[in-house]
């Protein structure tokens, strides 16, 4: 009898145990691992809006001389006073051709040439200028035009086939073309034979 009492008294209490332990284990298999937040890699890029200076360049036709090719009479040669300025970042110049203009007859683009001899600078009287020695093209290829900076010199171009008869007294006209160290065009304004042309501050 006794041992018929304490197995009566031990069923409860099994079934509480087994309930509990179902119960733990509902509540183990219900929870969730809290997710963490990704790294976030940042990567530093330059800023777009930061302007980058490029040159500015400027030119002007100050003086014209036209004049017979020493041995070649049938050809001319153009010796034109220069200016050119820069309000940008320092730069070389190159590209340097002569666009001419003319009603009589049509004549391609020239690149200058280089000469040397002691002549009267184009638009002055009496003063005498070393065409190698102030030789833009040479001068603005070698060495940078500063920020605010004017240079000045000399460039000669050969019209093949063409006199001064050709291009005087009809409004033909000379534009110089010209290119920064970008690559960047420029040119002069117009410079028609026979106007003065006026030269501002420099």
């Amino acid at each position: 009898m006794r041992l018929s009492n304490c197995s009566r008294v031990s069923r409860p209490l099994i079934l509480g145990l087994v309930v509990s332990s179902l119960l733990c284990g509902c509540r183990t298999s219900q929870r969730h691992d809290i997710p963490t937040a990704p790294t976030i890699q940042t990567k530093t890029e330059p800023d777009s809006r930061v302007a980058v200076e490029r040159p500015l360049l400027t030119g002007l036709i100050e003086g014209v001389s036209m004049y017979p090719v020493p041995n070649h009479p049938e050809d001319s040669a153009v010796s034109l006073t220069v200016s050119v300025g820069n309000t940008g970042s320092p730069s070389t110049v190159r590209g340097w051709n002569l666009e001419v203009n003319s009603p009589a007859r049509s004549i391609p683009n020239v690149e200058p040439v280089h000469v040397s001899g002691i002549v009267d600078m184009p638009g002055t009287m009496n003063k005498k200028i070393d065409l190698a020695k102030d030789d833009l093209a040479l001068k603005t290829a070698q060495v940078p035009i500063p920020k605010g900076a004017r240079i000045n010199g000399i460039l000669t171009f050969v019209l093949s086939k063409t006199s001064e008869r050709d291009l005087s007294n009809n409004r033909t006209s000379f534009t110089i073309h010209f290119k920064d160290s970008q690559g960047n065009s420029s040119q002069t304004p117009k410079s028609v034979i026979g106007v003065k042309v006026s030269t501002g501050n420099k």
